[in-house]
């Protein structure tokens, strides 16, 4: 898959609806059983998260990266046309395909199609949408969540975990910010 994504940029043909062409055919690879499987990774990953959030964590995360595989199935739009055409940083792109391509080295996606998931999600989220990776309503500990002020999206926990090894923070939209009350999720 990073081939072809690479191709993109050296070929100078990234635009929304070619790497929409290039997600759409990886999505199609998964199945219901491969879902299932994300659904029962997502189920193991809420054992770490604190009780009272462990509800809406996995809520956030069934809707942000199930529903998104779902999404990019059925997306029909075609972003390169009349107002809804946006270029894709070229620069943006590069650095983030090398991000991703350093998370998924040694990742065989014809047999782990949960990694798969991630991947087409956090591209299609990043730079189909131009969205955060993680929904606006996923909760985080101290029952901070991701914020949109304005045109920007701010996030709780991007300093801490942008290191974090499997995470892809690094290349999700949003800014970095420190605790601040304005942004309390319940606000």
């Amino acid at each position: 898959m990073f081939e072809e994504l690479h191709e993109l940029l050296e070929n100078k043909r990234l635009t929304k609806n070619n790497l929409m062409a290039i997600l759409k055919e990886k999505a199609k690879k998964i199945s219901i059983f491969d879902l299932m499987e994300a659904n029962q990774y997502i189920l193991q990953d809420i054992e770490f998260v604190q009780e009272r959030y462990q509800d809406d964590f996995r809520q956030a995360y069934v809707k942000q990266f199930i529903g998104h595989i779902n999404n990019i199935k059925k997306d029909d739009t075609d972003y390169d046309s009349g107002g809804k055409k946006e270029k894709i940083d070229y620069k943006q792109f590069e650095k983030s395909l090398d991000t991703l391509h350093e998370v998924y080295d040694d990742v065989n996606f014809e047999d782990d199609k949960v990694r798969l998931i991630y991947c087409l999600v956090s591209l299609y989220a990043t730079f189909i949408l131009n969205e955060p990776i993680h929904s606006l309503d996923t909760p985080f500990p101290g029952n901070l969540k991701i914020k949109k002020l304005g045109k920007y999206y701010y996030c709780p926990v991007k300093e801490t975990q942008k290191n974090t090894e499997g995470a892809v923070c690094n290349i999700c939209i949003c800014r970095e910010i420190d605790y601040d009350p304005k942004l309390d999720a319940s606000s």
